[in-house]
């Protein structure tokens, strides 16, 4: 036999004598592994960092499979990852030092080379990643100066650079031979992939991660679509952590007896935002005093007090209080609709038949068919009748309606953004430059006036400059109006008491189960 084939049949010769004698000393079946139990509102499309751009899938391969260079810390700043320390050597050079003990879960070395392939392998074309074109406008070069150290030259200044770099760096030696990476992806981080399903998901932990092996041997994330048989789930004790995946009307339930014995509720500001998004290609609502008119019929408090149970906070803006870039504008829109009927009047929309039944406007607002964006919609169709303006409601599958909206066939859209950190996200959804295909600038925005700022906002370095430049960015928003803020959900986590070292970060996200263990049953 060759060495590899002698290995693989010592080791299960040791794990065969191991399972004898955990049968001749306890009697019956081995012990589980300590497994930490995750539900999920909706799997991941794709476990292929490459690709993977929605939340469950970004935040079990950047958190848990993958090594990213930096990362987010709990407050928010950038903080050492896979690079312990790195340089800005000019405005334009950053050199990072990565961890000499960093390996892939094959047990094979993680090095600089794998670093320039990841940006490479993922700025060019034909990979067809979403992060491509990004990485193509900042990142002029990437070397290896030794085995583990790596230098980026960009083509300008970029203020976001360090934040755009949060992606999982990919093991060359797989990448370039045959195979479905999503299927079977080798990552580095501090879990390794076992299996998916379409209702399951499972990782292990990978003994060898540089900074630390994880403290449970396993994750089960239990994919569970329906809000009634999660909490059901939890009620049967058969969950370990729930993280926004619980509508806010069952919360109160969690902490009351008997749950509350099984469960801890942790609730604290997060950092989703809550919007109302205008196509300003349409022509009913391109005058202002319309939009105007429709940020003051909307009671935000109304909402966040009946239907979300108190779980959230007003937004002003696309950045929530807890980033340091927020900034309250000077313009906000207080729930006042004898001033929304003024406005309305204004703009030449009058009552056609006084206390009669006929509307002022005929606007459509469209929708996911998910059961608590119909329900709050539909709140705000109330809210919007008594000022005269007739909201009907259209409702379709993610896809259809996602396709709708990125494709402009809407006039009004309610929606939410997830996972917001870097005030450079204001130049996607608002320069003229980034109207689709080309970005996110779906509303179909245009100012000279935005253009500017964002793109000076980008190229400023200094943050307290930045800052400046973001609070202009948020009070044209404001005056503007190509979204009507509404709310900042609160992150709320559902945690097993036996459950300890979980914490809540403001993104929502798994960074902290690496440090994550389960007391023993009693």
């Amino acid at each position: 036999m060759d060495q590899t084939v002698t290995s693989r049949w010592t080791r299960r010769l040791l794990l065969g004598g191991c399972l004898l004698l955990l049968l001749a000393c306890g009697g019956g079946e081995p012990a589980a592994p300590p497994t930490l139990q995750v539900g999920l509102e909706n799997a991941p499309k794709t476990l292929d960092p490459r690709f993977a751009t929605d939340a469950a899938g970004m935040r079990i391969t950047q958190h848990l499979l993958f090594e990213t260079l930096v990362q987010l810390g709990p407050d928010l700043t950038i903080a050492p990852a896979l690079a312990e320390r790195w340089e800005v050597n000019d405005p334009t050079t950053y050199t990072f030092h990565l961890m000499p003990k960093a390996r892939f879960h094959d047990d094979r070395p993680l090095t600089a080379a794998d670093v320039v392939f990841t940006f490479e392998h993922l700025m060019a074309e034909e990979t067809k990643s979403p992060f491509g074109p990004g990485y193509r406008n900042k990142i002029k070069a990437i070397e290896a100066v030794d085995d583990h150290t790596v230098r980026f030259t960009l083509h300008q200044p970029t203020a976001s650079f360090l934040t755009s770099v949060i992606i999982p760096i990919l093991p060359k030696h797989v990448l370039t031979a045959e195979g479905d990476f999503g299927a079977q992806p080798v990552g580095s981080g501090p879990f390794a992939f076992v299996s998916q399903s379409p209702t399951e998901i499972v990782v292990a932990a990978y003994k060898a991660y540089a900074a630390g092996a994880p403290k449970v041997d396993r994750v089960v994330f239990k994919v569970i679509k329906d809000d009634n048989t999660r909490f059901l789930k939890l009620q049967k004790g058969e969950l370990d952590l729930l993280i926004n995946a619980l509508p806010p009307n069952r919360v109160a339930a969690l902490r009351e007896a008997p749950l509350k014995e099984t469960y801890a509720v942790i609730e604290s500001p997060g950092i989703a935002y809550s919007y109302l998004g205008f196509n300003l290609a349409a022509p009913e609502v391109q005058d202002l005093r319309v939009r105007q008119a429709i940020a003051h019929a909307i009671d935000v408090n109304e909402i966040i007090r009946f239907r979300l149970e108190n779980h959230a906070v007003p937004a002003t803006g696309l950045l929530s209080p807890v980033n340091w870039y927020h900034s309250v504008p000077g313009q906000t829109y207080s729930h006042d609709p004898t001033k929304a009927i003024a406005l309305l009047e204004a703009a030449n929309y009058r009552d056609p038949d006084g206390e009669g039944p006929k509307a002022r406007i005929h606007l459509e607002l469209k929708t996911s068919n998910n059961a608590q964006v119909t329900g709050i919609a539909r709140i705000l169709q109330a809210q919007l009748a008594k000022v005269g303006i007739d909201l009907k409601l259209k409702s379709y599958e993610w896809g259809t309606f996602y396709g709708d909206i990125k494709s402009g066939n809407f006039q009004l859209t309610s929606m939410r953004w997830v996972g917001v950190t870097e005030p450079d996200f204001f130049y996607d959804l608002f320069h003229s430059s980034q109207i689709p295909p080309a970005g996110r600038n779906r509303g179909r925005y245009t100012n000279p006036e935005m253009d500017r700022l964002v793109t000076e906002g980008r190229l400023t370095t200094d943050p307290d400059a930045r800052k400046r430049i973001y609070a202009e960015v948020q009070d044209l928003v404001a005056r503007e109006l190509p979204y009507i803020s509404l709310w900042h959900p609160n992150n709320i986590s559902v945690v097993h008491r036996r459950v300890q070292g979980y914490e809540q970060h403001p993104m929502a996200g798994y960074s902290s189960f690496r440090m994550v263990s389960l007391a023993p049953a009693e």
